[in-house]
């Protein structure tokens, strides 16, 4: 009896081995399949399902965003993100990123996936401006075009020697606001500073006090400090570009609509009561590409009078019918202010995203300056006429930055940036010239979120990193720590942040010297 149950058990392990032989067998071309061909079935979408850990699909998508807070998958729509964990699952999500991050090529490799989604496939990192080993041209709208990508394929940066002095800032958690973005700065009569922004939302933030409005806030000393004025400005549920036209406070937005939206102009005063004003019908499909199709939805429009008297807007596309990193920037005219026709030829971006809304200004020497935020910085521009340009010069990364020339003769640019847990931040800064060289190092990927810079002309007393959406010191915060040493007679400064609650490089930047020069 003994030896007839081990004879059946031999035969039963055999027999499984056999199955377990066929069934690995199956499994590697089937794996293999997969990886040469990128085909997403049912089967596959089972086995990707988000791990037993995750309660749900919502934590699931906080999850990667706390891993990647600046990824491919930060930059999809809530709805894109939630099908990409329910069909794709969390381990090809974090691969695709860590792709990313490695400077891998990513739109072959994954584009079936996002299809499944019904998502424009994902970008290769040279063309979102993150860690790659080619690099592509930054082309101005016309003019001069430079072969030079700042923050592609090289290893640092070197900022441009119109230094920002921080001055302060505005915080959505310090004031019960939302997600405050889009920074558009006025001077007032009496020789005050208004910002208008708008109290949005961002759905991964978890913060409240957002009513997706225009609200604004006064300074008194020049813009470090600031009060948040109650009520709402402009009742518009878009950014805004306000100018100072004649003693009015003149501000555009977009009126929104399912069937597009359409730029409207309201003015006001005092500043702080606004009336909307009729002008000519302007809508979203009004601006055209090359090929004839309509842009997507769009941001705040920046406005400025030129040398020759016509006024000229750019405006960033929010959502790009190209995919998630193709945004491109509209460019439109006028003759008065308030007509505009759209310039085809003077439309940019695309290849090279347009990631938060441009700059255009007129200063106060006659200049028409120019910033077009990018992923790891601001690329910064000046011309006469508003179609030739300068070499470009690199700012510190920011979104969404204004221009504003105060009657003092001190000129400011303001801008913003983003925590996808702590909401958003206004930043205010002086620009100035410093005997200071920054530079920003491309660290590439690191176990823990990471940012270096090279610093001449300072000495260690001289440097503080600050997380700026938080208003903390990275130097004296749990699980944070910056490191500086003396390199080639010059600082190497290393911050690290693994503090999950905290850490987010892109809100991190570097303060120099008691002028406080943000790198």
């Amino acid at each position: 009896m003994k030896k007839l149950i081990n004879i059946s058990i031999i035969l039963f392990l055999l027999l499984q081995a056999c199955s377990d032989s066929n069934n690995n067998e199956k499994q590697t071309q089937t794996n293999n399949q997969a990886e040469n061909n990128v085909v997403v079935d049912e089967q596959n979408n089972k086995n990707s399902t988000p791990n037993e850990d995750i309660s749900s699909v919502e934590e699931a998508i906080k999850n990667v965003l706390i891993d990647f807070p600046n990824g491919i998958f930060f930059n999809l729509l809530v709805e894109e993100q939630k099908c990409l964990v329910e069909k794709v699952g969390l381990e090809t999500i974090r691969q695709m990123e860590q792709d990313f991050l490695n400077g891998e090529a990513t739109q072959e490799k994954y584009e079936e996936y996002f299809k499944t989604c019904n998502i424009p496939p994902p970008p290769s990192p040279e063309i979102a401006g993150g860690p790659g080993g080619g690099s592509s041209p930054l082309p101005p709208p016309k003019g001069k075009q430079d072969p030079k990508q700042g923050n592609v394929g090289i290893q640092a940066v070197e900022l441009s020697s119109i230094h920002l002095s921080y001055l302060g800032s505005i915080r959505s958690l310090e004031n019960n606001l939302g997600n405050i973005a889009d920074p558009s700065i006025v001077e007032t009569n009496d020789g005050k500073i208004r910002v208008y922004f708008k109290n949005g939302n961002e759905p991964q933030a978890g913060i409240s006090g957002f009513d997706n409005l225009i609200h604004s806030a006064v300074s008194s000393d020049g813009g470090k400090n600031w009060i948040v004025e109650s009520g709402v400005r402009v009742p518009v549920q878009s950014p805004i570009e306000a100018l100072v036209i004649d003693g009015q406070v003149v501000a555009w937005g977009w009126e929104l609509a399912a069937s597009g939206d359409a730029l409207v102009r309201y003015e006001s005063s005092d500043g702080i009561n606004f009336k909307q004003i009729s002008i000519p019908r302007f809508v979203q499909s009004d601006c055209l590409d090359d090929n004839g199709n309509s842009f997507g939805p769009l941001g705040d429009p920046s406005i400025t009078k030129l040398n020759d008297g016509t006024w000229i807007f750019h405006v960033q596309e929010l959502v790009s019918p190209l995919g998630p990193f193709n945004r491109r920037a509209c460019v439109a005219s006028s003759n008065d202010g308030l007509s505009w026709t759209t310039q085809v030829e003077r439309t940019y971006g695309g290849d090279i995203d347009v990631t938060t809304n441009p700059a255009i200004k007129l200063n106060s020497l006659g200049l028409v300056e120019w910033i077009w935020p990018m992923y790891d910085n601001m690329v910064y521009r000046y011309g006469d006429d508003g179609f030739n340009w300068s070499e470009p010069e690199f700012l510190p990364t920011g979104g969404d930055p204004d221009f504003l020339d105060l009657s003092n003769g001190k000129q400011l640019l303001a801008f913003g940036n983003f925590s996808t847990r702590q909401g958003g931040v206004l930043i205010f800064t002086e620009r100035v010239q410093t005997n200071y060289k920054i530079s920003v190092v491309n660290t590439g990927p690191t176990q823990s979120p990471t940012k270096k810079w090279i610093v001449e002309g300072a000495n260690s007393d001289d440097i503080k990193v600050m997380n700026v959406c938080l208003n903390i010191d990275l130097s004296s915060s749990p699980g944070a720590s910056v490191e500086i040493k003396n390199v080639n007679n010059a600082l190497e400064v290393t911050a690290t942040d693994t503090n999950e609650e905290f850490a987010n490089p892109q809100c991190v930047y570097i303060l120099v010297g008691p002028e406080q020069i943000m790198g």
